[in-house]
């Protein structure tokens, strides 16, 4: 019998976590259905990222949160993921 991994998901593909990315998620006390929120109801970032690298943002009164998910692969799973490589948190100037 194989081990099923069950990771929360965006557009049909799991979402990993880096270790980067881990530590900035705890500084701000959130978790990756957060992240979730941010990439299904945020909108694109205003700056160009590369070729498979998405950047969303997301208003929460005067903050803005941001995420950054690049496709990359999955030893593990054996199949194509996101990987969070970054998450923060910023306030907008007018």
């Amino acid at each position: 019998m194989s081990k099923k991994y069950v990771y929360p998901g965006f557009k049909g593909l799991a979402i990993a976590v880096s270790d980067s990315a881990m530590r900035e998620l705890v500084k701000e006390s959130k978790t990756i259905y957060d992240v979730i929120e941010i990439l299904e109801f945020g909108y694109d970032a205003p700056r160009k990222r590369k070729s498979g690298v998405m950047e969303k943002w997301l208003d929460r009164g005067k903050k803005t949160f941001n995420a950054v998910i690049a496709k990359d692969h999955h030893e593990i799973l054996k199949e194509d993921c996101w990987v969070l490589i970054h998450f923060g948190k910023f306030t907008k100037r007018r």
